[in-house]
Formats: structure tokens, sequence, C-alpha cells
């Protein structure tokens, strides 16, 4: 091969290296920070104490600590990362456009859960420079004002947005006994082929079952 050609195709491989890197975008866009207890009836079923971060690029994590209350069992702690698509980054950038997040402040007061539930849910911005906002979410009888439909809406499209990393990115789990120890959309399954695994908190299959090993 000749050094021109050689060179030719080293420049490109920087170039699309570089490319990569231009494209990723680690800046905060949005944190979440959601501590609530799910009721049922008069029974308090789950507790979850969940933080999700998202570049402005689409990279995330979560880091989510789930204990189911019927059960009374121990805590369990997934953590997911990865990559949305970017369909699904534009969804979350046209429902925090819409909640005009600059002008966040305070908290206000919904029902966003089963009645009787108890949440406290911390929606933080971050925009250019050193532009931020948080609005806190709640129903623990704080927040004198009602959230705006587009708050509310904007929550929704977080928690879709939480649920397609889950069902894309890497995930992990401590130990799991039950389902409602794992975050929405996960079950706690059995990892593995091979008899000594413990439970993890996993994707179930098409059919909504934990997966089925030889």
């Amino acid at each position: 091969m000749s050094r021109s050609r050689l060179a030719s195709i080293v420049g490109l491989v920087f170039l699309l290296v570089g490319a990569a890197a231009v494209a990723e975008d680690l800046r905060p866009l949005l944190k979440l920070h959601d501590r609530h207890t799910t009721a049922a009836g008069p029974a308090n079923v789950s507790f979850v104490d969940q933080d999700l971060f998202v570049s402005r690029s689409g990279e995330a994590e979560l880091i989510s600590v789930n204990r189911s209350l019927l059960g009374n069992t121990p805590f369990t702690t997934t953590i997911a990362q990865g990559t949305v698509t970017p369909d699904q980054l534009a969804a979350l950038n046209v429902a925090l456009a819409a909640a005009r997040p600059s002008r966040w402040s305070g908290e206000c007061t919904a029902e966003l859960f089963p009645l009787g539930s108890s949440f406290r849910i911390t929606l933080s911005w971050f925009g250019n420079g050193s532009r931020t906002s948080t609005l806190t979410l709640t129903n623990d009888g704080t927040a004198i004002r009602r959230c705006s439909a587009a708050s509310v809406a904007l929550l929704q499209a977080v928690y879709a947005f939480e649920q397609a990393l889950l069902q894309s990115s890497a995930v992990e789990s401590s130990v799991c006994q039950e389902d409602l120890q794992c975050p929405s959309g996960l079950k706690c399954c059995y990892p593995c082929g091979i008899a000594g695994c413990e439970n993890r908190c996993s994707r179930p299959s098409e059919n909504g079952h934990c997966p089925a090993f030889p």
C-alpha cells in the first residue's frame, strides 16, 4: 500500500473519531430525583428512590433503589447506563421546551399516583452557561400552587425516557426476591442457565415473562 493511500486512510479514521467525539455532548440537560411510595387501596405497596441523569446528546444513567413493602423485602439497587435514540431524545426535548424550564421555581402540587401514595419529585434543568432551575412536584402538603399540565407532561416524558433506557441499555442489579424490587418495566428473574445464580432485575422476554434459559 502506498504511503499516500495509507495517509488518506489514517486521516479518514481520525476524521470519523473526531466526528463521534463532537457528536457526544456530556453537558447536563436534565436530572430527576424521584422518591415515592405507591399505595394500592389501604396498603403501601412499593418504595422507590431513583436518580436519572440525561446529557444533551442522550447519554443517560439511572440509579434506582426499590423495595417491596408488601413482602417487606430488602432494598435492591438497579443501574442502567446507555444512550437513547435521537427520536427518544427529541421527544424529551419537546416536552421540556413546552414546560418552560427557565421559569421553574419552588414547588407545585399534583396527583400523579394512586390514592394514598406519597411522592416528592424534583426536576433540575441545565441551560447554556450557568443557567439552571429546579421544580419539585409533590403531594406532601407543602406546595400551594397546582402543577401545570406541561410540567406533569414533562414528568411523563421523563418516565418514558427512563423506560426506553431500561429496555435498550446495559442493566445491572443487586439480588432481588420479587418484581416490586425492580424499576417499572423490569422483572426479578433467574439470570443464568446453571445452578447457583441469584435472581436479578432483568428485561423480560417479548411475552412479558422472565427469559427462559436452556
